[in-house]
């Protein structure tokens, strides 16, 4: 492992803004934002402005994480991606929520609509970073 670098770069910003943008239309009334809303007992207007500030920074971590782990594979291709941030949601993001509705009293529903929510987040964030070009991919620097 010592060969990781934990730089952030700009593929799992990107990501992470990608993945929080889709959240905003996620939890709009576009898709699931009534049912969120019922679910949940709250209302998008009664929501603290701060939070759209703070809320990215999820994102952008777990993406710079996914990116971490991608490149620690030697994943080199969307579909490898794709099934890494599969096998990570599951893995992790699922079975907590699942203690988050068995022991918490997390409604069901809710559960699902934030289990979606970051299945698509997690597979755009691993298309993204899988996308950002290697450093062989890259055009060679012209000297002057």
């Amino acid at each position: 492992m010592s060969n990781l670098s934990f730089r952030p770069n700009v593929a799992a910003i990107v990501a992470g803004l990608a993945g929080f943008a889709f959240s905003l239309i996620w939890y709009s009334p576009l898709l699931f934002g009534d049912i969120w809303a019922a679910a949940s007992g709250e209302a998008a207007a009664s929501m603290p402005f701060w939070k759209l500030f703070v809320a990215p920074l999820r994102e952008i971590i777990s993406a710079w994480v996914l990116a971490v782990l991608i490149a620690s594979c030697g994943i080199t291709d969307r579909k490898g991606a794709v099934a890494l941030g599969l096998f990570l949601w599951f893995g992790f993001y699922v079975v907590q929520l699942a203690g988050a509705v068995i022991w918490d009293g997390m409604s069901p529903v809710l559960g699902v609509v934030h289990a979606g929510d970051w299945l698509i987040k997690m597979l755009l964030m691993a298309v993204i970073v899988a996308s950002r070009p290697k450093r062989s991919d890259r055009m060679p620097e012209r000297s002057a």
